[in-house]
């Protein structure tokens, strides 16, 4: 199994498509896309615009990879928004997004990773920043991206 990582720090939502597109010019069409963004584009849009514009482009996959499974990485508990300006707001607007895209992906026949040991207080797991995850949280966050993996490879009738 080939496998492609395309990891990007300060990923915006705006970015996901045109990566996607990028992959599929070299990749022949990959079994499962892992898809973790959206955080960062949180505070900078209405919750209703970003949940549109995130449906929309989820919407697009099967035409660039017509046999594959979505792996939907839920967003993860922060202590910093980036241009937020009340951190309540902000856990309220990312269970929400979390949520429905999850109940989006599901219904499209994906997979969810909804990262339990993150949920909550994870102040433990995250670097000073507020932001990123320490070598701890990474650790955790990769084990849920692997069991996705598995899942939704298990649910195509691979091993």
């Amino acid at each position: 199994m080939d496998v492609i990582w395309r990891g990007t720090r300060g990923l915006t939502w705006s970015q996901v498509l045109p990566e996607i597109v990028r992959i599929a010019r070299v990749a022949s069409s990959p079994t499962v896309v892992v898809i973790h963004a959206g955080g960062n584009d949180l505070a900078s849009f209405p919750l209703a615009e970003l949940l549109t514009l995130m449906r929309a482009d989820l919407d697009k996959l099967p035409g660039f990879f017509p046999v594959m499974r979505l792996v939907w990485s839920e967003m993860i508990p922060r202590l910093v928004w980036q241009g937020a300006r009340e951190l309540g707001a902000m856990e309220r607007s990312r269970r929400t997004l979390n949520q429905r895209i999850s109940r989006f992906i599901r219904f499209k026949n994906g997979v969810v990773v909804r990262h339990h040991r993150l949920e909550g207080d994870n102040s433990g797991f995250l670097l000073p920043d507020g932001v990123h995850l320490n070598d701890a949280g990474l650790d955790i966050f990769l084990d849920g991206l692997r069991e996705g993996v598995v899942q939704a490879l298990h649910s195509l009738g691979g091993s």
